[in-house]
């Protein structure tokens, strides 16, 4: 070939911006229907304004953030609607994850497990703050996802991941959630170790639908700006 085909070393400005957002958006430092001012953002992340816009314009690309002519970018807020499918879709393949993780899961996948849920009930227990409490969670996801052993699971799971995470930010938030979330997994954890498929893809599922129950109970959930 002619021409290298060698990457870069550092990611361009664009994506370090969209991801210091995007991480922000679903730790809720960036509150659902809070309107993001470019020059702050730009003082926030020292980062160009052409830069800024352009990673702006990728998070509205996931559904993220959205724009209003004459108005600016404001973060999305989920609506009823899109909380519902999310949480329909979510519960049947963490539900179809648990029991394909009770077959196929490797002793070092279990031990991810068990280190994720101490690292939970540890986190929780604290009453740390929820940035800690859904990083706890993601490593216990990530655990369950990689026992499941099925790439195409992964890919689609992976797909909602964004959405997922900012609507367990809000759900934790609500009074009471974490401690109940954290008894669902402890739940869900002791099924999965033992070798208990449909037990566990029935705990998996019932736990997404108290998830989605919570989050209903969370008002308004509008689009922003309407």
């Amino acid at each position: 070939m002619s021409q290298t085909m060698a990457v870069t070393r550092h990611p361009p400005i664009r994506d370090q911006v969209a991801n210091l957002l995007r991480n922000a958006i679903v730790n809720l430092e960036f509150a659902p229907g809070q309107l993001l001012i470019e020059r702050n953002v730009c003082e926030l992340t020292g980062a160009s304004r052409p830069s800024v816009r352009e990673a702006l314009r990728q998070l509205e690309a996931e559904g993220l953030v959205e724009s209003h002519n004459g108005r600016g970018t404001f973060v999305r807020v989920v609506t009823a609607a899109e909380a519902h499918d999310v949480y329909e879709v979510r519960a049947e393949l963490e539900g179809l994850a648990a029991r394909l993780f009770t077959e196929r899961a490797s002793e070092a996948e279990r031990q991810r497990v068990r280190d994720a849920l101490a690292e939970l009930q540890a986190a929780t227990e604290a009453e740390t703050a929820t940035s800690a409490i859904l990083a706890a969670q993601t490593n216990f996801y990530n655990a369950l996802f990689d026992g499941a052993h099925n790439d195409f699971l992964v890919r689609t799971i992976q797909r909602m991941q964004v959405r997922v995470a900012q609507l367990r930010a809000l759900t934790l938030a609500v009074p009471g959630r974490a401690r109940a979330s954290l008894e669902e997994f402890m739940e869900i954890g002791r099924l999965l170790l033992d070798g208990d498929g449909p037990a566990a893809e029935r705990a998996a599922i019932e736990h997404v639908q108290n998830a989605g129950r919570t989050m209903a109970s969370v008002a308004p959930i509008t689009t922003n700006g309407k």
